[in-house]
């Protein structure tokens, strides 16, 4: 069985001397910030209790996945620690760049913490079982692998409701249709009304797919010019768009119909007025 300690020495790291650390999503977006800014998160993760770390040399970084599972995002080499009563004007000003809680000068530690590209080719792709005590966010000790996904796959279509997707993982899913077929499928088969926010303004943009691709058939223009066509889209960064589903159809829904609900939702969300509707 394939284990993560097997993993580190594969990449000739010493498991002894590395710390396993998997944040959730109770203080930030843990994989939106991870992508969005390196920096921020890498700060957010220096602030820790005294002796968190201890003498680690690097820290295995991962993210909350389904259930008991963590997704592997990064190495960090650790450079040593500022301990709280040695801490400068300069690491506040850290904390207030990023937006982080200021009380954290006051009560915390800094460790000094550099990202690594060592085992960056699994970065969102290995994926192993924390166990379940996943409110132990800090241990040292082995775990089972559960998987390695390819390259450009996204893990496992789960439900409607829950689909957040970011420009990047659409463009994932339309580079590698095989290794996201689960994806592909549930998002052909529906027709409904869907959500675009930029989240760099907060803005919305709403509307809605019918016909023979379902929801996957216009989310694919997407994720092939960034903007589909809309006018309102095309001068802003596609990287910051995030993709939802307000809505599923019934599947006795004409075209008309389907408008309809897409402008029922332009109104409740204000999308025409404050938004990125311009129709």
């Amino acid at each position: 069985m394939l284990t993560l300690y097997r993993l580190f020495e594969t990449y000739g790291l010493n498991p002894n001397v590395i710390r396993l650390v998997r944040h959730s999503n109770r203080e930030l977006s843990v994989l939106p910030v991870y992508r969005e800014s390196i920096d921020y998160f890498t700060e957010y993760t220096s602030w820790q209790r005294q002796n968190k770390f201890n003498k680690d040399q690097y820290l295995a970084v991962f993210g909350p996945s389904r259930g008991t599972t963590a997704l592997f995002l990064g190495i960090w080499e650790i450079h040593g620690c500022t301990l709280n009563r040695d801490l400068k004007q300069k690491h506040r000003k850290l904390l207030n760049k990023y937006q982080l809680p200021e009380d954290w000068f006051d009560r915390a530690v800094r460790y000094d913490l550099k990202y690594s590209p060592i085992m960056a080719d699994l970065s969102e792709r290995l994926i192993i079982d924390w166990g379940r005590a996943t409110v132990s966010w800090v241990q040292k000790k082995d775990k089972s692998v559960v998987a390695i996904t390819a390259r450009e796959s996204i893990g496992e279509f789960t439900s409607y409701d829950e689909v957040q997707l970011n420009w990047k993982d659409l463009s994932r899913l339309c580079k590698d249709t095989d290794s996201n077929y689960t994806w592909i499928k549930a998002l052909s088969s529906v027709n409904g009304v869907y959500l675009i926010r930029d989240s760099l303004s907060g803005q919305l943009y709403v509307g809605s797919a019918h016909g023979k691709e379902g929801i996957w058939g216009r989310w694919k223009g997407y994720a092939q010019t960034g903007h589909g066509g809309n006018k309102l889209l095309k001068p802003l960064d596609c990287n910051h768009f995030e993709y939802s589903i307000l809505e599923i159809a019934p599947a006795t829904f004409t075209a008309d119909q389907l408008i309809e609900r897409e402008n029922r939702w332009k109104v409740r969300l204000g999308s025409r007025a404050l938004g990125l509707n311009s129709n």
